[in-house]
């Protein structure tokens, strides 16, 4: 155990510590920062969040008719707030917009009109104006039109399978109401994360044999046997130093994604406002399952988590194989690369996305941690039997 706890220290050395945080600093402000912040900055995702907390607050997780009736009303209340905005200010009357729906059908080339409406939309943003139109939206888009979206759905279903799937969701009266940009958002900022992780670990793991191989100390520790069993500590060493990389990542940027929501978003609520909610009444894609927003986001932690000690597997691997730390940086950029670039979305953000392959995520996982595990423990054979050269 103590050996054990040696190899972590050398492993999670200041040094590395220091890579870690400007690795992850840099990340941050060239990939998660927007994905992160970008709610905050611009309409109309602002409003999406404050409607759709708004509407689980008042409604519940789910919507029946009689409910999103009353949400109508709301909208139809609003209408006359905005009327009475409108006829409150002299400039709009002169203009000639006396109502809501005068505002609305401004005549782009009537240059008063135009400016009146750019100056209420974006330079005051009244946050009244923009959470009408997105009430409109979910009414006239979504609802209304929610069976029709299944119908062509369903049309356009590639197999049986799928359309199985939708034909389920019509029976059950699983229809799409909530903003779906609070699940898109939260897809996007996994899938950034997914990469920081990957990178962390990978980063962190790298030196771990070829350090010791290029003083060269294995030759001195494999004359013992002892020495030999070092290997297996070493790996140990690894994956738990992996999983405090993976879970200390993980800590840091579901903390800035969640503070930034609670306090810069959400107006006297947050983010767990929409835990209970179903994936499935959120807008835009269909899913395989029905988890819950809490549920989905605890499913794609544990993707991350897997992904992360996968890569961990494979640069402890690659670490005793390679001679150098040029061939060890080539070696890891072919299957990196090919899993945050070309896989990175199935195995995350949509790995339970109707348009993915039912089985390609669990088979995916599957297949890269027997993988990854089988190739490391062909390692451990090879150094077992590898001779010593003075």
């Amino acid at each position: 155990m103590r050996i054990l706890w040696i190899e972590i220290r050398k492993i999670l050395n200041g040094k590395i510590l220091l890579l870690l945080c400007l690795a992850n600093l840099l990340f941050y402000f060239l990939f998660i920062e927007h994905p992160a912040t970008k709610v905050t900055q611009g309409r109309p995702w602002l409003d999406d969040f404050r409607i759709g907390a708004e509407m689980v607050q008042k409604y519940g997780s789910d919507m029946e008719e009689q409910k999103f009736a009353d949400f109508k009303k709301t909208y139809e209340a609003q209408i006359k707030e905005a009327d009475q905005y409108l006829q409150s200010r002299a400039e709009f009357a002169t203009a000639g917009i006396r109502s809501y729906e005068d505002f609305v059908n401004v005549d782009q080339d009537n240059q008063e009109q135009w400016v009146l409406h750019d100056r209420v939309m974006f330079q005051e943003k009244v946050d009244m104006f923009w959470e009408l139109q997105e009430r409109k939206r979910l009414i006239e888009d979504w609802y209304d039109s929610r069976v029709a979206w299944l119908d062509r759905a369903a049309e356009n279903a590639e197999n049986t399978r799928q359309k199985a799937r939708l034909k389920e969701l019509k029976q059950a009266g699983h229809y799409q109401v909530y903003p779906g940009f609070i699940l898109d958002h939260y897809k996007s900022f996994i899938s950034c994360v997914a990469i920081a992780v990957v990178l962390s670990v990978v980063l962190t793991l790298s030196p771990i044999f070829i350090k010791d191989r290029l003083r060269p100390l294995l030759d001195l520790q494999y004359t013992t046997k002892k020495g030999r069993n070092l290997y297996k500590t070493k790996a140990a060493a690894g994956l738990i130093s992996a999983f405090v990389v993976i879970v200390s990542v993980l800590i840091v940027y579901f903390g800035i994604y969640v503070g930034n929501i609670n306090q810069n978003v959400l107006r006297g609520s947050n983010l767990s406002v929409f835990f209970q909610v179903p994936i499935h009444t959120f807008t835009g894609a269909y899913h395989w399952f029905d988890p819950t927003f809490l549920q989905y986001i605890v499913l794609t932690v544990m993707a991350v988590c897997v992904l992360g000690l996968v890569f961990a597997l494979l640069a402890i691997s690659f670490s005793s194989v390679m001679s150098n730390y040029v061939s060890l940086i080539g070696i890891q950029i072919p299957p990196v690369f090919a899993v945050l670039f070309f896989g990175l979305s199935y195995l995350v953000g949509d790995m339970i996305d109707i348009r993915v392959a039912q089985w390609a995520a669990p088979a995916s996982y599957s297949l890269a941690v027997v993988a990854s595990a089988a190739f490391l423990i062909l390692m451990w054979r090879r150094e077992k039997q590898r001779d010593i050269v003075l």
